[in-house]
């Protein structure tokens, strides 16, 4: 049903084998869920169920936790009027006497689907809001110890200096493992945003404002963001945002200072592979979810997708966030990886062997061969952010030979620390 699903059934490596027949998506301008009724009562978990899906959210959890059955006409009068004003006619019912018909419009979706997911969000958290305490409990601002990376900051005075760790969208904070040890051992107090990161990026901005806040009325008088991916475009946002920093990292009465920006592998251009945002929400919730962290619709209140629209190369957000000048008095440091294993000269000596071993008159398609894949060469990135994409005019940039995530993190302990936490030391010096 799910035109998006094949995509990431492909990037995820199942078991399609060559030959086999793959279906060929369809173009259909309306969906229609046909849901059968039992005595004129209908299982509301599953119609929500079947929009989330729709819309790309945490369906799942919904179909697990959610067992009301209902009086068609009990919701005729109340629940589906609210559903379908919340998306604004994208959601439709009709009933008969043993089904229930819902409709979902795809082309009224697209066009309107950050503000119809966040409505659904909001609706699903009126309707279930133990569910959404529960969510909320797990976002805001934590201090790390060396034996516990998520200490819930109490009203103690914090030290004058701070590192503030923000993390990307769709990260379960594994990302900090190798991070914090370093730092620690520099001796830097070290905390961690955690934030519903696939909200919009410019309401991610706003908690991470009102954290420093808190921060700045806990003693906090310097903060030095280390922020990863998507992070990058939050702390961006705080920094240049007329409602927020305005644009300067200092002198502001309620805010610490903010004293460098040192951002890894952010898009600061957009990112393509956020269109398969799906696959990576699938592999959050289930990590939160063994490692004890996992909440009922944890899917839905972390976001409804909108950070993913922000995230695109042709997005309005980014375009506004990259019109504005850079914060004042804050140093900037992008680190990108560059995850091939090739580099130019590896191409050149590669063309010359095969020169070598074919007629001239094939010379002039080696020239062009050589030319495309020198240009892949210099222009793949990290494996989720192209080298271009992190590029912020004005700022220094470091790549180095890795990928989005060993850019600071260790794949198996035996490893070397990864090449860009030295960096990130020696800036913060």
């Amino acid at each position: 049903m799910m035109r998006w699903l094949l995509p990431i059934l492909i990037v995820a490596n199942c078991s399609l084998r060559a030959g086999d027949d793959i279906p060929s998506p369809t173009d259909e301008l309306q969906q229609t869920i046909n849901i059968p009724l039992t005595d004129g009562r209908i299982d509301f978990g599953a119609v929500l169920a079947n929009l989330a899906e729709e819309m790309g959210l945490d369906a799942e959890a919904i179909k697990r936790q959610v067992d009301r059955a209902v009086d068609v006409e009990e919701l005729d009068s109340s629940r589906y009027e609210k559903l379908t004003a919340v998306t604004k006619g994208v959601i439709s019912f009709e009933h008969a006497d043993d089904e229930l018909t819902v409709r979902f419009d795809c082309v009224a979706m697209r066009r309107q689907s950050k503000e119809i997911r966040g409505g659904f969000r909001q609706l699903v958290a009126e309707w279930f809001p133990e569910a959404a305490a529960a969510a909320a409990k797990r976002y805001g601002v934590f201090a790390c110890t060396p034996d516990n990376f998520f200490n819930p900051l109490d009203c103690a005075e914090l030290p004058e200096h701070v590192v503030l760790l923000v993390h990307g969208v769709d990260d379960t904070g594994r990302v900090w493992n190798d991070v914090i040890p370093a730092l620690h051992d520099a001796d830097y107090y070290v905390c961690r945003l955690e934030y519903p990161n696939d909200q919009p990026i410019a309401n991610s901005a706003k908690f991470l404002a009102a954290n420093l806040e808190r921060l700045k009325g806990q003693g906090v008088r310097r903060v030095s963001l280390v922020v990863h991916s998507m992070g990058g475009l939050v702390s961006r946002e705080m920094l240049t945002s007329p409602d927020l920093y305005n644009g300067a990292g200092s002198v502001h009465a309620q805010y610490p200072d903010v004293e460098h920006l040192i951002m890894v592998g952010t898009p600061n251009r957009g990112a393509e592979i956020a269109r398969l945002r799906a696959a990576a929400e699938v592999r959050d919730q289930l990590v939160r979810l063994f490692s004890g962290n996992g909440v009922m619709f944890g899917g839905i209140f972390d976001g409804a997708g909108e950070a993913k629209l922000d995230l695109l190369p042709d997005s309005v957000f980014l375009a506004t966030l990259n019109g504005r000048p850079h914060p004042a008095g804050v140093d900037m440091l992008v680190l990108a990886g560059r995850a091939s294993p090739f580099d130019a000269s590896d191409v050149k000596g590669f063309m010359s062997k095969v020169r070598a071993s074919i007629s001239a008159d094939l010379s002039g398609q080696c020239d062009r061969f050589e030319a495309s894949v020198s240009q892949l060469v210099h222009g793949v990135g990290d494996g989720a952010v192209s080298l271009e994409a992190t590029k912020l005019d004005g700022i220094e940039r470091i790549v180095l030979p890795a990928n989005h995530m060993t850019l600071i993190r260790r794949l198996i302990p035996s490893a070397p620390l990864p090449l860009g936490i030295p960096i990130i030391l020696d800036r913060l010096q």
